[in-house]
């Protein structure tokens, strides 16, 4: 097997790189349909992909095979909660490899950047979450030596839709008005 080809994300990558969000957010919402895609997700993907390039406290790497981009991992500089000791944490948002290329160390060498990353920054550890129905994901982090630190429980609301409520509905940080 040859060496995946890991590097940071360019301009040219967001329509490929988008693509395989969709994916990701798709098969998640698969696994669970609590998880629900927006129907505005692409639109705001082409909105904050360029931020996220110029972002010094973010990182977005993709995974090449021959030319095609076939993985990607999302993160960013991480802090806890002020009443919790300060320390210095990344967080890895996202990582996503097409399942045609998965077990090919793809996944691995996307974790390897984002560790490398932390290094350089001085983070003390990477944080993830995985979907607990997301089998093959918890195993993929077990083998990665990640280890559990807290669990995310829900209480379903009694709402059965959740456009019924104006409370809470608001998007935050996005807008497809322009402000002038």
């Amino acid at each position: 097997m040859n060496h995946p080809d890991v590097r940071q994300a360019q301009p040219a990558d967001q329509e490929e790189v988008g693509d395989l969000w969709m994916a990701l957010l798709n098969s998640q919402s698969e696994m669970d349909d609590r998880v629900g895609v927006a129907e505005d997700a692409r639109e705001r993907w082409e909105n904050d992909f360029p931020m996220w390039l110029d972002d010094d406290t973010a990182r977005l790497y993709v995974a090449e095979n021959d030319d095609t981009i076939v993985g990607f991992a999302s993160a960013r500089r991480w802090g806890p909660a002020p009443i919790y000791e300060d320390s210095s944490e990344v967080y890895l948002d996202e990582l996503y490899v097409r399942p045609g290329s998965r077990r090919q160390g793809y996944g691995t060498q996307l974790v390897r950047a984002v560790r490398h990353w932390a290094d350089q920054i001085g983070a003390r550890r990477v944080r993830m979450r995985v979907l607990t129905s997301n089998a093959d994901g918890r195993a993929f982090w077990a083998s990665q030596d990640a280890i559990p630190l807290s669990m995310t429980f829900t209480i379903e609301g009694e709402v059965a839709d959740a456009s019924a409520s104006d409370e809470g509905s608001g998007k935050i940080g996005f807008s497809s008005e322009r402000n002038s």
